[in-house]
């Protein structure tokens, strides 16, 4: 005689909730709203320091920063280029464009320093997030932010955005020179969490930083596609376009 046993929709959830218990979510642009508050402290920057008698207008001098700074963060991802140079060559450029002569870079080291200094003071969250937050801190999950952001504002920014006590700690890729994807950091963040690659998931908005970084590590992977990029390579383990369709995974 053959005896079929049937799991109940609460031991299904309970065994998928099982699968993780560590869980690395990327700060900018997948929970703290990145592309709105950086134009709110661009815009301040170029107002506050009167930035108008060198570009034309705003919207001249906000498509030189952004293309550069685009181009700059893809190669500071993959290693080949310093924080250091990242962070002063995405002013120096437009500056250089506009024909304003800063030999030393002081200016655009000027203007970064304020243009960070305002944006660790916004506090926009992308849509949903405190929610998807507040669901996993609820359902028993380990939460720590992996970014490959700067150590003297991400911590700031989950202050003003209201989300810090979420999270049990702040893996960044300055505590040891290596950014996503390398998988050195993904294995450094299991280091200092304990936690194990087999129950640990990644959750965040770039394919080739947060997606194949983890994949590469032997990670969960969720895809956040916000703004429907899509991606070039292997499918990612998860695909999302809202945050609140988290929960339905985790």
């Amino acid at each position: 005689m053959l005896y079929f046993f049937l799991l109940s929709p609460c031991t299904i959830f309970a065994t998928v909730m099982k699968k993780y218990s560590h869980i690395f979510i990327d700060l900018d642009d997948t929970i703290w709203d990145f592309n709105t508050n950086s134009h709110v402290a661009l815009a301040k920057t170029f107002d506050d320091l009167h930035l108008r008698n060198i570009f034309a207008d705003y919207d001249l001098f906000s498509r030189l920063y952004y293309d550069k700074n685009a181009e700059l963060w893809d190669l500071y991802h993959h290693g080949k280029i310093t924080r250091d140079y990242l962070i002063v060559e995405r002013f120096a450029y437009p500056l250089r464009e506009a024909g304003y002569a800063d030999p030393q870079n002081q200016l655009a080291a000027h203007l970064n320093k304020y243009y960070l200094e305002t944006l660790s003071q916004q506090t926009r969250l992308v849509p949903q997030a405190y929610e998807m937050l507040s669901d996993l801190q609820g359902k028993g999950y380990r939460l720590y932010i992996l970014s490959n952001g700067f150590a003297e504002v991400q911590a700031r920014k989950l202050q003003a955005g209201k989300i810090a006590q979420f999270f049990s700690r702040i893996v960044l890729s300055d505590e040891i020179g290596i950014t996503k994807p390398d998988r050195r950091i993904f294995d450094h963040a299991l280091q200092v969490t304990g936690g194990d690659a087999a129950t640990t998931i990644m959750i965040g908005d770039n394919y080739d930083a947060d997606i194949m970084g983890a994949a590469h590590a032997g990670w969960g992977q969720i895809y956040f596609d916000r703004y429907n990029k899509g991606y070039v390579g292997d499918a990612p383990q998860h695909t999302i376009h809202l945050l609140s369709e988290v929960s339905l995974i985790l």
